[in-house]
């Protein structure tokens, strides 16, 4: 290589390199110093649906029958039990909200747990919010408002909360 060949080469590998630099994503927040968690998590779809599903689902053994509920449930209903995102105690039954509790291993995956909760609330009907609609609509409504407008589970949870308590769903 001759020397006036040299000093355009590395100039173009260099350019090269910046360029590159210049589009692959931050390692973190703009601004945030490197030992700083960035501001916001990701947050699934399937994973605000079945809160606002399980919230849901909790209530409607709150405010109506839960024997019924169940009942309106379907043959899916045995996936709830087996995860034991739904119990039964001595006082009946009820939604178990503590994730960590339920039994998504095995043959029950949350695809299916998802789907029962689909099924529960397509079969059962919200009362306690002014006009009486359908679970699935009253979920559905959420989702159509809310999706995408927090970043944080616990947003979403505070969020979820307040809407199934007749709120607007502002955390």
């Amino acid at each position: 290589m001759t020397a006036s060949r040299e000093p355009a080469l590395l100039t173009t590998a260099l350019c090269a390199c910046l360029a590159l630099a210049a589009c692959s994503a931050p390692a973190n927040d703009e601004g945030a110093s490197p030992d700083e968690e960035p501001t916001t998590e990701y947050v699934s779809r399937s994973w605000v649906e079945r809160e606002a599903s399980v919230r849901t689902l909790d209530r409607m053994f709150t405010e109506g029958d839960p024997d019924e509920v169940i009942a309106n449930m379907g043959t899916t209903r045995d996936r709830l039990f087996y995860s034991r995102l739904v119990k039964e105690n001595d006082d009946g039954y009820y939604v178990e909200l503590d994730k960590d509790e339920w039994n998504t291993q095995g043959s029950t995956s949350l695809n299916q747990v998802d789907g029962a909760l689909g099924d529960a609330m397509y079969h059962n009907e919200v009362t306690w919010c002014g006009e009486t609609v359908s679970g699935e609509e009253f979920v559905d409504a959420y989702m159509d408002e809310h999706w995408e407008t927090l970043d944080t589970p616990e947003a979403y949870e505070a969020s979820v909360v307040d809407y199934v308590d007749c709120g607007d769903g502002q955390p």
